[in-house]
């Protein structure tokens, strides 16, 4: 028979061991079999209240409280900083059957930081905005002459230095994004000359009709490549040469350290339901070394509620060269563990490199977390604003941060300023396109 100050043994969210008169409650006390149910529920009363006040009061606590998440967004290579991306999250959120409330954005311990937060209070998003604008700005080059020669040497090492044989599953798209840049640069004035040249050769003497048609090319040139974004895309290939041959400013290795401080702090604070490490672009890049720290930091075990989701990742414009070294051992320490990893790539998105094992072509395993989606623009797009948008290949760019003309379960302001974790929201997001997958690898990968 219990005395009334036997000792219970607690465990919450165990089944309970019925009793043969009475059932325990679903405090999920484990109590012995015994038919002396005036003697047990006295014995169990006070640690009852102590259990379900201690173990299992926080948790139903935190069910009535709002879903918690955290955003560490890592973004590409854009010398606008958070202002501009501050101002895109709350345009963005208007689009959602009850938009949350945006807050004001401060700074805070060099980076940025704001809020949504949903105005029945059942989600709230912390975003913080890992700052590195300024030394994008850094290495932006300046000038002409600096920009060509700089434009010279880069292409000189990605023609070389590329895995060719590696780079042949690259799609089409990501390989003339690569090299139309330089052709607008250099091709194109000369193509105008000598067509130009040969028309108003008819009606002038060619010694005239060439430099009048020289002039006239080196004119239309800056406005041509303005059009088609090739300036910026040359600076994003320079930088990642430089990346590749390790030769970047070394204020950007101490601020990735930070980065990989700033996120490590995230998953130690006990606040957040779910921790999302968001990179965009060239940000794919620079996650790598500090998923790599993070991992080493960690021996190699992250949280169930974490998420790296790279969203237009550019991992293997650096990964296929073949000097570098540093960033392969880099790829191979962030594959060698298993973590919950989100890519997401279009094939539309020429500025991009999707759908591909980022590790292909350097001899290291594709890592074992990741899943591949393609956002199927074409699905959540009206077809002619669709047809409109695939055209301006440095827009489409970023539509990854923009909910289009239907909301998709994987599109950015819902997996981060919503209430549904994003486990479900991959679910759901399969779910929709089930009926038309069969090109898959590690999860959906359609166009």
């Amino acid at each position: 028979m219990l005395t009334p100050h036997m000792p219970v043994q607690r465990h919450v969210g165990d089944q309970p061991v019925p009793l043969s008169s009475a059932a325990v409650d679903a405090i999920g006390i484990v109590m012995p079999t015994t038919t002396d149910v005036p003697v047990v529920l006295p014995a169990i009363h006070e640690q009852a209240i102590l259990t379900f006040l201690f173990r299992h009061g926080a948790a139903k606590h935190r069910a009535m409280q709002m879903f918690k998440r955290k955003v560490l967004y890592l973004g590409g290579f854009d010398p606008r900083g958070a202002r501009f991306y501050h101002a895109l999250c709350a345009e963005q959120v208007k689009r959602l059957d009850n938009p949350p409330s945006v807050s004001t954005r401060r700074r805070i311990d060099g980076d940025v930081r704001w809020e949504v937060t949903a105005h029945d209070g059942s989600f709230q998003t912390s975003h913080e905005f890992l700052v590195w604008d300024d030394l994008v700005r850094r290495h932006w080059v300046k000038g002409p002459k600096a920009l060509i020669v700089n434009t010279l040497r880069a292409y000189a090492n990605f023609s070389r230095l590329i895995d060719w044989r590696a780079a042949r599953v690259v799609p089409r798209g990501s390989k003339i994004t690569l090299f139309y840049p330089g052709a607008s640069m250099f091709l194109l004035p000369i193509l105008v000359t000598l067509l130009l040249g040969a028309l108003l050769a008819i009606v002038l003497p060619v010694v005239i009709a060439l430099p009048v048609a020289m002039a006239i090319a080196i004119a239309l040139t800056p406005p041509v490549m303005q059009r088609l974004h090739s300036k910026w895309l040359l600076r994003f290939i320079i930088f990642n040469d430089l990346v590749a041959r390790e030769a970047t400013d070394p204020a950007l290795a101490t601020r990735l350290s930070r980065f990989v401080d700033r996120v490590e702090a995230a998953l130690d604070e006990e606040e957040w339901d779910e921790v999302l490490f968001v990179t965009h672009s060239n940000g794919s890049i620079l996650a790598m070394p500090v998923m790599a720290d993070l991992l080493d930091r960690r021996a190699g075990q992250l949280p169930g509620h974490f998420t790296l989701v790279t969203l237009g990742s550019t991992i293997q414009l650096v990964a296929l060269r073949r000097d570098a070294a540093a960033f392969r051992a880099v790829l191979k320490r962030v594959a060698a563990w298993r973590f919950r990893w989100l890519d997401i790539g279009s094939l539309t998105d020429g500025a991009c490199i999707p759908l591909v094992d980022p590790c292909n072509g350097t001899g290291v395993e594709r890592p074992p977390g990741i899943v591949q989606f393609s956002p199927r623009w074409f699905r959540y797009s009206d077809p002619a604003a669709y047809a409109r948008r695939r055209f301006d290949k440095y827009d489409i760019h970023f539509d990854y941060l923009r909910r289009l003309d239907k909301p998709s379960a994987l599109d950015y302001v819902g997996i981060t300023c919503g209430g549904r974790p994003l486990p479900a929201s991959m679910a759901a997001f399969q779910a929709e396109n089930a009926p038309e997958s069969g090109n898959e690898q590690g999860g959906s990968a359609h166009v």
